[in-house]
């Protein structure tokens, strides 16, 4: 790559490249659906597939790992961690905030936690919630994330287009004073700003459904405002082959819609835009971002 190639590409903005590390069935399980019962745990493989993919395109990532599964399943969090990756908690249970009260959910958290640095050895220092359920009615929770010395969390969708949306969260990394005195930064999900409207992009069913140029115009529009991006996806998201179960339409629509092109979606993106785990960006950028109240 000729000199100046390299000195741009080292000055673009990186963007975050996380993963949430759930059984394939857990979306089932939150709504009461059987069928999967009888079906082994497939994410074994396919994060062994996402490691090799990611090594080939010298991409580090964050993975938000769910305590059950991490008990069940610890040499998979050990490889992602002695492959370079962070490791970061996404509770224990898999359930959304709303669910928990704020003694249940410091103890989910907390075991969740305590599960992975077993694990890998190391300190974990970010969360994400399950389906990003951080609304106004359940900020609380940041205050027990700080308490646990956790240094950001990264649970918010800033948009009305999402089951547990929060629009008048800003749509970029941030940093929000909690009462206590406490912060965090918030890593929020991926949206596209068109006009007033704020369109999920570059994670998950929205990465699936869309065509791709909507997620590639989301981070660029992101490095326009010298912002990070973010694009998250589940292992189950890139398994063309996951079992399918009985289910109504609109959450087959969500759950299997076109997931054969997710891995193509996914090379693409790591071919056009460069990426970090989200502990490489903390040092760097905190003392810049924009600080919020808690609201």
């Amino acid at each position: 790559m000729p000199l100046v190639n390299k000195v741009l590409d080292a000055t673009r903005i990186r963007h975050v490249l996380s993963f949430d590390v759930e059984d394939w069935y857990q979306g089932f399980l939150s709504r009461r659906i059987g069928g999967w019962q009888d079906t082994p745990s497939r994410e074994a493989d396919i994060v062994d597939h996402i490691l090799e993919l990611l090594q080939e395109a010298r991409v580090s990532a964050t993975f938000f790992v769910l305590g059950q599964f991490a008990e069940r399943e610890p040499a998979v969090v050990s490889k992602i961690a002695r492959a370079g990756h962070e490791v970061a908690s996404h509770g224990y249970a898999h359930k959304p905030l709303r669910s928990f009260s704020q003694e249940s959910f410091r103890s989910d958290l907390k075991r969740s936690i305590d599960v992975l640095e077993n694990i890998i050895g190391d300190k974990v220092i970010g969360h994400r919630a399950t389906s990003w359920s951080l609304m106004k009615s359940s900020l609380w929770a940041l205050e027990t994330m700080a308490e646990l010395g956790l240094r950001y969390d990264s649970s918010i969708f800033p948009t009305s287009f999402h089951k547990f949306g929060l629009p008048s969260s800003p749509p970029y990394p941030h940093r929000i004073v909690l009462d206590s005195g406490n912060w965090l930064t918030e890593f929020p999900a991926q949206v596209l700003s068109v006009g007033l409207l704020r369109i999920p992009a570059a994670g998950g069913f929205y990465l699936r459904a869309l065509p791709l140029v909507f997620s590639k115009a989301a981070l660029k529009q992101s490095e326009r405002r010298r912002s990070h991006g973010m694009v998250y996806l589940h292992p189950y998201d890139l398994d063309a082959d996951v079992p399918r179960i009985k289910v109504p339409l609109a959450f087959r629509v969500i759950r299997y819609y076109n997931l054969g092109k997710t891995e193509t979606y996914l090379r693409s993106l790591l071919s056009s835009f460069r990426f970090s785990p989200i502990k490489d960006l903390l040092s760097s950028i905190t003392a810049s971002l924009p600080v919020t109240q808690i609201r």
